[in-house]
C-alpha cells in the first residue's frame, strides 16, 4: 500500500469516526463550537511547538485523535493488538490513545509516586497483612462459598455462573473489608453489585467524546455521567463503612481490614503529626475503595475463567476434587493452613491466570520525569503499559502456549515449582498489585471449596468454547452456562 493510499484510508476512517461518534455530541451553540475550535487549535499549536523527543517508533497518528487503528469499531483486545504492533516496531513502541484514566491521584492504584504514595501503600499493605494473619479469611470464604452453593443449587436449568461468582467475591471482600455479609437477594448486595458492574462496564467500554475533547466535560455525555454516578456509589459505600468503623473503633477488637487500616493509621499518628496529612480519612476510604473495587472486578473475572476451564476439562476437575478430599475430607472447608498441600489446585489457579489474563495491560503507569527506555526518550507524563497478555501468551516463554496445562507450574514431585519470571498477572515493580497477598489465597480456597462441594458441567449440547471474546480492555470468555450437582 502506498503512502497516498494509507493517508486516504486514514482520513476516510477519521471522517467516519467524526461523523458517527463525535459530531452528534457537539452542542449546536455557535459560542460553544467556537470555544471548542479554539481549544483544538491551541492544543495543536502547543503540540507543534513543544519540545521534540526521540520517541520509540510506532504506527502513524494524529494529535488529539490518536493512532487510526484505535478509531475503528473493532473490539480486538488491546493486548493482542499491541503484540502485533511489537512484531513490526519492536518490544518498546509508541501508540497514541485518546482514552486516559482520570483520577484525583490520591488513591494507591493511580496516585503519583512519591513520599505520600509510599506511606499510603505501606499502611494499606500492613492492614492487609494484619488481616491475613488473623485467620478471619477462613471464616469469610467458608460463609461466602456455602451461601453461593446454596443459591446455585436452587437453579433447575443451566445458568450463567457470573452473578453467583459476583455474589461470592462481593460477600468475601465486603466481609474482609467491612465485616458485612449478605444473602443472595439482599437489597444492599443487589445495589452495590449493580454499581460495581456499571463501573466495570464503563471502564472496559469504548471511547468517550470527553477523552478526545476535554472541554466537552463541561457538557458531559450520559455515558460519562453514568460512570461518575456508579463510581461515586461505590466510593460512598466504602466511606459509609469507614465512618461506622471510626465511630466504634476499639484498638483491642480488630475484626476486618477497615479496623486494621485504622489501626495502622493510629500507629502513623504516634510517629508524628506531620505524617497524618499524608494519610487522613479520605486516604483510608480510598485504600478500602481500591481493594474492594479492584478485588471484586479481577476476582470474579478470574473465577469466571476458572469455572469454564475446570468444567471443560473433567479430568482436571477430578484431580482437584481428589486432592481436596485427601487433604480436607468432605466435611471441613479448605483453609489457609491447607494451601501448601493443595499444590495441584494452586497450579490450576496459576494456569487460569496465565491462560485468561483478565487484565492484558495491567494498571497503567505514568512517568514522573523525562527518562529513557532502550535508548528512546520517554517524556514526563507519558502513560506506560506492560503487555501482560503478550508476556503470558508468548510461545517463546511457554510450551504449548494455547493449551490449558496446570502441570507446567509443578515440579517433578508434584509440588509448586518456583514462580516463572514470565508469570505476571499482578504486574511488576513498585506498582505490583497491592492485593496480591489477599487475592491468591482467596481464589485458591474458593476454587478448592467449590470443587469440594459440587461437580460442575457445561450446558449439555452446547459446543465448548474456551477462547476469549472480543473486548478491548478486559480479557473474558464468551458467556456460557453450567449445571452443578452436589457431591454426596
Amino acid at each position: 500500500m502506498t503512502l497516498t493510499e494509507l493517508l486516504e484510508n486514514f482520513y476516510d476512517e477519521l471522517i467516519r469516526f467524526i461523523l458517527d461518534d463525535v459530531y452528534k455530541y457537539i452542542p449546536k451553540s455557535l459560542i460553544t463550537r467556537s470555544l471548542l475550535i479554539g481549544a483544538v487549535t491551541g492544543t495543536l499549536g502547543y503540540l507543534f511547538f513543544k519540545k521534540r523527543y526521540r520517541l520509540p517508533p510506532g504506527p502513524f497518528a494524529l494529535p488529539l485523535i490518536g493512532s487510526p487503528q484505535f478509531l475503528s469499531s473493532s473490539k480486538e483486545n488491546l493486548g493482542r493488538v499491541f503484540h502485533k504492533i511489537s512484531k513490526k516496531y519492536g518490544p518498546v513502541f509508541t501508540v497514541y490513545l485518546v482514552q486516559k484514566p482520570s483520577y484525583n491521584g490520591q488513591d494507591i492504584a493511580f496516585g503519583r509516586y512519591g513520599t505520600a504514595w509510599k506511606l499510603r501503600r505501606k499502611i494499606a499493605s500492613r492492614g492487609i497483612r494484619l488481616f491475613m494473619v488473623s485467620g478471619a479469611i477462613n471464616i469469610k470464604i467458608e460463609q461466602a462459598v456455602s451461601e453461593t452453593v446454596r443459591a446455585m443449587m436452587m437453579e433447575t436449568e443451566p445458568f450463567d455462573p457470573m452473578p453467583f461468582l459476583y455474589f461470592t467475591t462481593v460477600n468475601i471482600l465486603a466481609g474482609m473489608c467491612f465485616g458485612t455479609s449478605y444473602k443472595y437477594k439482599d437489597k444492599e448486595f443487589l445495589h452495590i453489585m449493580g454499581s460495581l458492574q456499571a463501573v466495570a462496564e464503563s471502564m472496559s467500554g469504548g471511547i468517550l467524546i470527553e477523552d478526545i475533547l476535554p472541554p466537552m466535560r463541561l457538557f458531559p455525555s450520559k455515558k460519562l455521567l453514568d460512570f461518575y454516578k456508579s463510581f461515586d456509589e461505590v466510593f460512598q459505600y466504602a466511606d459509609k463503612h469507614m465512618k461506622d468503623h471510626r465511630r466504634n473503633f476499639q484498638p483491642d477488637n480488630i475484626s476486618d481490614l477497615t479496623d486494621n487500616v485504622l489501626l495502622a493509621q493510629k500507629e502513623v499518628e504516634t510517629e508524628g503529626k506531620d505524617n497524618m496529612a499524608e494519610f487522613n480519612d479520605l486516604h483510608v476510604t480510598l485504600t478500602l475503595f481500591d481493594v474492594f473495587l479492584a478485588g471484586n472486578d479481577t476476582s470474579r473475572q478470574t473465577l469466571y475463567w476458572a469455572v469454564l476451564l475446570i468444567a471443560a476439562h473433567p479430568d482436571i476437575q477430578t484431580k482437584i476434587q481428589q486432592e481436596v478430599d485427601s487433604v480436607c475430607g468432605r466435611e471441613r472447608y479448605p483453609c489457609m493452613s491447607d494451601r501448601e498441600k493443595l499444590s495441584y489446585t494452586d497450579a490450576v489457579l496459576h494456569e487460569v491466570m496465565r491462560y485468561g489474563t483478565v487484565t492484558p495491560l495491567g494498571v497503567p503507569r505514568n512517568t514522573s520525569c523525562d527518562t529513557t527506555i532502550a535508548g528512546y526518550d520517554v517524556p514526563e507524563g507519558t502513560t506506560v503499559f506492560i503487555n501482560q497478555w503478550a508476556i503470558m501468551n508468548d510461545p517463546d516463554n511457554w510450551q504449548d502456549v494455547d493449551k490449558f496445562k496446570p502441570e507446567r507450574f509443578l515440579d517433578e514431585d508434584g509440588k509448586m515449582a518456583p514462580k516463572p519470571e514470565n508469570w505476571l498477572p499482578f504486574g511488576a515493580g513498585r506498582r505490583v498489585c497491592l492485593g496480591e497477598p489477599l487475592a491468591k489465597p482467596e481464589l485458591h480456597l474458593i476454587i478448592a471449596s467449590l470443587c469440594q462441594r459440587v461437580h460442575i458441567s457445561l450446558e449439555p449440547g452446547v459446543p465448548v468454547n474456551i477462547k476469549a471474546k472480543d473486548d478491548q480492555i478486559v480479557n473474558l470468555p464468551n458467556p456460557y452456562k453450567i449445571t452443578i450437582k452436589e457431591r454426596n
